[in-house]
């Protein structure tokens, strides 16, 4: 693999964020911002980056506040920041995003995210699309149903009311995830939704990074922008002529098996913007820039950004 520079980026609250980025390749067409899921880190794309550098792309990953690096430096793993947590880390992709035009001014900067990733990605487009030539959406959810998830938000103000913002949540990482494996049984590992690449799984479950059960503020804070990022309202704010492609594993139940990215890319549609791609993949799961059918996956995102 080429090497994966590691450097840092002081956010305007002063906050400490851990970048990772390939070099510059000789003939450059491109800035590929990637944006990483719950409870894993930046370097977990390396191999992804490898393949956007080999096709003259500078691929940059930045570990999330309370994630990789990040959030070991903060001392607050699983924890965005308090009161405004999903403002703080929009406006991370927003600050990073206008530091790398300035850096590449002449270069088009294309954005990428994955499962939580996703979220801020599409919080980001409709925010902020001016800012990228198109975007990415990678294993993304429109969240759990409307009730559980206004029984899930009481419970984050419960808990963060009792035991305070920061104490990791089992409860609300049950109720998020607890229902993932039962469509995979007999089961392996609790982990096996993940990806079907059992390599994958176990990597993952080896890495100390990834895994880690996040705090109740991290979850009030999620559930608000997957509302958010999910309300007609706001997908009217994305411009009609914004490319847009969304990925996902058929296999995938954080896209309810490709229900939940059909109606997303629906909503998005019925907007009026006009060029949505959707492709789901056979068989694969959550993690299909992981699967060991990743390059199919790779080559997909590389004909899009070409366009």
């Amino acid at each position: 693999m080429i090497n994966f520079i590691k450097n840092t980026f002081y956010a305007s609250d002063e906050l400490k964020l851990t970048y990772y980025q390939t070099p510059r390749p000789l003939k450059p067409q491109g800035v590929v911002l990637i944006i990483h899921g719950m409870a894993e880190s930046a370097t977990r794309y390396q191999e992804f980056s490898d393949f956007l550098y080999t096709n003259n792309y500078i691929a940059v990953a930045y570990d999330q506040r309370g994630h990789g690096q990040t959030g070991i430096d903060s001392g607050d793993m699983g924890f965005f920041s308090s009161g405004n947590g999903w403002e703080r880390i929009i406006s991370d992709v927003k600050e990073i995003s206008c530091s790398l035009k300035e850096s590449y001014p002449d270069l088009p900067l294309f954005l990428i995210g994955h499962s939580m990733g996703s979220v801020v990605a599409r919080n980001a487009v409709i925010s902020f699309s001016e800012l990228y030539n198109s975007a990415i959406i990678i294993g993304t959810t429109i969240g759990i149903n409307g009730l559980m998830q206004k029984i899930a938000s009481l419970i984050a103000k419960h808990e963060i009311r009792k035991t305070g913002e920061k104490t990791p949540s089992e409860l609300l990482s049950g109720l998020s995830f607890g229902g993932y494996n039962k469509k995979f049984k007999p089961n392996r590992t609790d982990y096996d939704w993940l990806s079907l690449s059992k390599k994958n799984v176990d990597t993952y479950l080896d890495d100390p990074l990834c895994g880690f059960t996040c705090s109740s503020g991290f979850y009030r804070d999620l559930f608000y922008g997957i509302q958010f990022t999910s309300a007609y309202s706001n997908l009217k704010k994305i411009p009609c002529d914004f490319p847009l492609l969304f990925l996902s594993g058929r296999d995938d139940p954080v896209g309810g098996m490709g229900k939940e990215v059909k109606r997303i890319v629906q909503l998005t549609k019925r907007t009026g913007v006009k060029n949505v791609d959707l492709i789901l993949y056979p068989l694969l799961r959550h993690e299909i820039l992981n699967e060991d059918r990743r390059e199919l996956v790779y080559n997909d995102v590389l004909r899009f950004i070409e366009k």
